[in-house]
């Protein structure tokens, strides 16, 4: 009798602890996703601000140029171009990560 009661109470201690290492492994797995899409996230949204900065020098730049100058010229036409682009890009990042909220 008391081997019957002893068998069944590690099996049953086995299967619960299976059963929650099981759901562990799984919560830890779907964790790990969403922290590798974060970080492609951060990864993204951080190369976006470095070229809006380098946008914003080289329209600070082509600006000092023509103040110095008292003209614009094709650098004032490219930084713009290359801010009005990073712009976008980062508008674009930014309902993207909106929708997935």
């Amino acid at each position: 009798m008391y081997n019957m009661i002893s068998i069944i109470v590690s099996v049953c201690a086995s299967i619960i602890s299976g059963m929650v290492l099981f759901f562990l492994q799984r919560f830890f797995k779907k964790k790990q996703k969403v922290d590798e899409e974060r970080d492609r996230a951060k990864a993204k949204e951080n190369m976006l601000i470095l070229k809006s900065i380098d946008a914003v020098g080289k329209l600070t730049y082509a600006d000092a140029v023509a103040i110095r100058d008292g003209k614009t010229n094709g650098e004032m036409k490219e930084a713009m171009k290359a801010y009005a682009e990073v712009k976008d890009e980062l508008y674009e990042y930014l309902l993207e990560q909106n929708s997935k909220k």
